[in-house]
């Protein structure tokens, strides 16, 4: 059985995580699997132009499956930690900087790495009994897969600090409150409710969508002159499209924009 559910559906894409055995556990597998989904909606045959990342079962993803790591001795861990880096961190980057945007259904538990893996994507919507648990320092190691990173950008420095020290469970609504998640939904509706988010994104301007997804992933590292700079240089491109035509257009005429696909 694949441990990763593929299926397309309005031009939304959805990945399901499928090990309910071991909690949805992240093993080299699945991270192959999430590559090659990732490839076949690039290539642009699948019609997908958003997708929904989302779990099996009760739990969104349990972080990394331990079952596969050799901690015998010092050796044998660095050996599991680099085997399992090569594969990982260029799924968090790829991921991050996606060409469709990514909304994110945790339909449950997402802890250690698999928070990290929610985190990854554009808009995170929870399922009202879901939690999230940057569970590493109760684990002895060190938060990675671009928790640090990502999490800090959500919640700001000093709580993201105080939540990977402590390690201890964010409950949905909690998580909201902090903008962790964009929204809290019953948990029957979790991935409906993402993947409906998804539809509208992958109806709207791609191009413009992606470029307003890399603004904003470079805003905490520009000055204010730079980004004016970003911003004028993606706007210039856009200009020279023709969503913009039909958005205005829309407008005016108080209708719904119909966006080209590219």
């Amino acid at each position: 059985m694949t441990s990763l559910e593929f299926t397309v559906t309005d031009a939304v894409a959805t990945l399901c995580l499928r090990r309910e055995t071991v909690g949805n556990a992240i093993d080299v597998a699945m991270i192959r699997g999430l590559h090659a989904a990732l490839d076949r909606i690039q290539k642009g045959d699948s019609g997908a132009r958003a997708i929904v990342l989302t779990g099996g079962g009760d739990v969104f993803c349990s972080g990394l499956d331990l079952h596969s790591v050799d901690l015998s001795t010092p050796h044998a861990r660095q050996r599991a930690h680099f085997e399992m880096r090569r594969f990982m961190d260029p799924l968090i980057l790829r991921l991050s900087s996606f060409r469709y945007p990514i909304v994110a259904a945790v339909n449950g538990a997402a802890v250690g790495a698999g928070m990290s893996l929610a985190l990854a994507s554009d808009i995170v919507v929870a399922a009202e009994s879901a939690y999230f648990h940057p569970s590493f320092a109760r684990l002895g190691m060190v938060p990675d897969a671009g928790i640090t990173f990502h999490l800090a950008r959500c919640v700001g420095a000093n709580r993201s600090l105080a939540a990977l020290l402590l390690a201890e469970k964010i409950e949905a609504r909690t998580a909201a409150q902090w903008g962790l998640a964009y929204e809290v939904a019953p948990d029957a509706q979790v991935v409906e409710r993402a993947r409906a988010i998804a539809r509208q994104l992958a109806d709207g301007p791609t191009a413009v969508i992606s470029q307003i997804r890399a603004l904003h992933a470079i805003t905490f590292d520009n000055t204010l002159e730079a980004q004016l700079r970003a911003e004028r240089s993606a706007q210039e491109v856009g200009l020279s499209a023709d969503d913009c035509v039909e958005g205005v257009r829309a407008f005016f005429e108080k209708r719904d924009p119909h966006f080209s696909e590219h």
